[in-house]
């Protein structure tokens, strides 16, 4: 259901395919960044002094939060308006990725995690709701496969680009690129 505040006009054509590569790119984005961090973690605990508790945290913390926050996020899109809570959680995304990227220790880390699963738990059910306003149902399979390959690759690219960009120590900042490549 849509929101007076937030109604999608049928569109077409090249505005529909440009706020689908959004949509896609924002998926891709959010399960690539649940499973990059996986591969980092030895360099995450040298750097940090992180325990073994805390590595646990780093890793489990995204998607529990994500997962908590998953029914709330729909919610505030039908309520709120899908753009707005799209907008909403990508921005808080960013900035989450960013603080994470700049944590000094294994606590902010932990909670960094933790807030960006639950800003992916706002953003990622707007995706989903705005690929079925934006297709009617017969061009909706497409879009819905495009979906389905877009997070099947970013599953498998997340952990082999964490290994590439930690192993390869861009500009000096050891493992903080992986969550600091989500910003711009």
């Amino acid at each position: 259901s849509t929101t007076p505040s937030d109604a999608t006009p049928s569109i077409g054509g090249k505005a529909r395919t440009i706020a689908l590569i959004c949509l896609l790119a924002a998926s891709f984005m959010e399960l690539m960044d649940a499973t990059v961090v996986n591969v980092a973690l030895r360099t995450i605990q040298d750097d940090v002094g992180a325990s073994p508790t805390s590595l646990q945290w780093m890793v489990a913390g995204y998607p529990l939060a994500y997962a908590v926050g998953l029914i709330l996020g729909a919610r505030l899109g039908d309520n709120i308006g899908r753009r707005t809570m799209f907008v909403i959680g990508l921005a808080a995304f960013g900035a989450a990725s960013l603080a994470c990227g700049l944590a000094d220790g294994p606590a902010e880390l932990v909670v960094f995690r933790v807030l960006q699963g639950g800003a992916a738990a706002l953003m990622v059910p707007q995706v989903l709701s705005n690929i079925q306003v934006l297709y009617p149902p017969a061009e909706r399979g497409t879009a819905m496969g495009m979906f389905t390959a877009v997070i099947g690759l970013a599953a498998v690219t997340g952990p082999v680009l964490g290994a590439i960009i930690t192993s390869g120590d861009w500009f000096g900042l050891s493992w903080r690129p992986i969550f600091l490549i989500n910003v711009p």
